[in-house]
């Protein structure tokens, strides 16, 4: 388990206090919240037929210009002619369009979601091994410094290959299949990325394990992109075991990827000073995850959301992993204020879908030489020492 005790160092006391008072702050918001928002709290289930799915269903068959949709479809019957994946893509897309969030079954089989589960925590052990040997590489392997890693809650930079694959020289290990399964032209997850991020120029933005332990606190709601008129990033979580609300699920407030009143008084900082904030939050009909291994949620990063808590093992509480995927919408020119969750080598690549599915297509995907002339490696940079 990663060790901390470079936190206890003179030179970084200062910032490892300073983290411990700002968790406190957000528990105790986080706690205030759950106890307003818990009594209105449902399910999120699957999209329903809304107005208009039928038309954009037909309109998927080309190849679109904003957002990756086509322009209007010629002729009665357009509709009827989509496949059923593209029907259901329009009203995924849809969808996320009216609520900011979906949900989408089965984007692996149970079978494959464990398999790769297997493969993240291995990935994990290895990064607590190699943190341990040297402090100086949580940034690399954890997005964080070890003064303010949290044992509880937080990400793990994956790799495009998996360490255990590249060591036993196998050319498609677990990390490349399954991400050859989610992003694959016919894919559920591929084509609504597609929908919503301009074509196969969606660039790779976060590729990540989201891991909490049992005794994890909740969150407090928060939006990982600040409201800007086009939407910037798109996220999919995949459940990679069956994700039970004792384990920490994720809540969503359906519609404030929108500009709207209740956005604005649960987020803006006026809101916290005239009320406003508490009356939003008495009211606010929340949505939270219940996947099943092999089951996404995909959401518009401006929508305001928050992980719940993972109960204490006593209570149900298991260590949970979910596989992150996040795309960019390279026409949203706007500060996303959000930094992409990358190994630092892969960071500013401006790794596409399209070159993903080229090299997953590969006899040895992500081991030679990207488009840019570098080869793409593990993803983490050289140690001074080497």
């Amino acid at each position: 388990m990663l060790q901390l005790a470079a936190a206890n160092r003179p030179d970084n006391e200062g910032l490892g206090l300073l983290f411990a008072d700002n968790k406190k702050r957000t528990i105790k918001q986080a706690e205030h919240e759950r106890e307003q928002l818990e009594p209105r709290m449902t399910e999120l289930k699957l999209p329903k037929r809304q107005h208009g799915t039928a038309a954009r269903a037909g309109k998927a068959k080309g190849k679109g210009k904003a957002k990756g949709k086509a322009p209007a479809a010629a002729g009665f019957g357009a509709a009827a002619a989509a496949t059923p994946a593209q029907q259901a893509n329009a009203l995924r897309a849809d969808t996320l369009e009216a609520d900011g969030v979906c949900l989408v079954p089965s984007v692996m089989s149970s079978d494959e979601a464990l398999a790769l589960r297997d493969t993240v925590a291995d990935e994990l052990e290895r990064a607590y091994h190699a943190v341990d040997e040297n402090p100086a590489t949580s940034v690399g392997r954890f997005n964080v410094p070890v003064e303010t890693f949290d044992p509880l809650r937080g990400y793990l930079l994956l790799p495009l290959r998996d360490e255990r694959s590249v060591a036993d020289e196998v050319a498609r290990g677990p990390m490349v299949e399954a991400l050859h399964k989610l992003l694959r032209d016919e894919s559920a997850l591929g084509m609504l990325f597609e929908s919503m991020c301009g074509g196969p120029s969606a660039e790779l933005y976060d590729h990540v394990a989201l891991r909490t332990e049992p005794g994890a606190a909740r969150q407090p709601l928060h939006s990982d992109t600040p409201y800007q008129k086009v939407a910037g990033l798109f996220c999919a979580f995949v459940a990679l075991q069956d994700v039970p609300f004792s384990m920490g699920a994720t809540m969503f407030v359906p519609g404030t990827h929108k500009n709207t009143a209740e956005r604005r008084a649960l987020i803006d900082l006026k809101g916290f000073s005239d009320g406003s904030r508490e009356a939003a939050l008495r009211s606010v009909r929340s949505r939270h995850t219940m996947l099943k291994a092999g089951d996404a949620v995909v959401f518009d990063m401006r929508t305001l959301h928050a992980g719940t808590a993972n109960f204490a093992a006593e209570d149900g509480g298991k260590q949970r992993l979910l596989l992150a995927i996040t795309f960019r919408y390279r026409k949203a020119t706007e500060p996303l204020g959000h930094a992409p969750n990358l190994r630092p080598v892969y960071r500013d690549r401006g790794i596409t879908l399209a070159e993903m599915r080229s090299e997953l297509l590969s006899d040895a995907p992500f081991a030679g030489v990207a488009s840019d002339g570098q080869p793409f490696g593990d993803g983490l940079p050289a140690l001074a020492s080497e």
